[in-house]
C-alpha cells in the first residue's frame, strides 16, 4: 500500500497548473486568473501563484525602465559617472529578477507536467 494523496495526482490539476505557469507566452495575466476564479486546489493554488509570479515579473520590468530613466535625466548632477553607473545597476538587477521569475514560471509549468 502506496502513501499518497489522491488530490496532488490528479492530472487535470497538474495540466492546468502548468498551464497557468506556461502562459506567460500567450495569456500571463488572463488565463491564471481565470483558472484561479474557477478551479479548485491544488489547480487554483498553483494559477495564484502562477498569477503573481507574472505581476511581479512586469512589475520588475517596468521599474527597470523606470530605473533607467531616472539615470540617464541625471545629466546635470555633479557625479553623473557615479550616479548612472549605480541606476544602471539597479535597472539590470530588476531585469535579472524579471528574467530568473520568467525562468522560473517555465521550469514550474514543466514539473507539473512531468509529476
Amino acid at each position: 500500500m502506496e502513501n499518497y494523496d489522491e488530490r496532488y495526482s490528479d492530472k487535470t490539476s497538474n495540466v492546468l497548473g502548468a498551464l497557468s505557469y506556461l502562459s506567460v507566452f500567450f495569456a500571463p495575466v488572463l488565463f491564471p486568473l481565470i483558472v484561479w476564479i474557477v478551479s479548485q486546489p491544488p489547480a487554483s493554488n498553483y494559477s495564484r501563484n502562477a498569477l503573481f509570479n507574472h505581476i511581479f515579473s512586469w512589475v520588475f520590468v517596468a521599474l527597470g525602465f523606470v530605473s533607467l530613466l531616472i539615470g540617464t535625466s541625471m545629466g546635470d548632477s555633479a557625479n553623473f559617472a557615479i550616479g548612472i553607473t549605480i541606476w544602471i545597476i539597479v535597472a539590470v538587477l530588476f531585469f535579472i529578477w524579471s528574467l530568473v521569475l520568467f525562468i522560473i514560471n517555465i521550469v514550474r509549468g514543466i514539473k507539473l507536467l512531468i509529476i
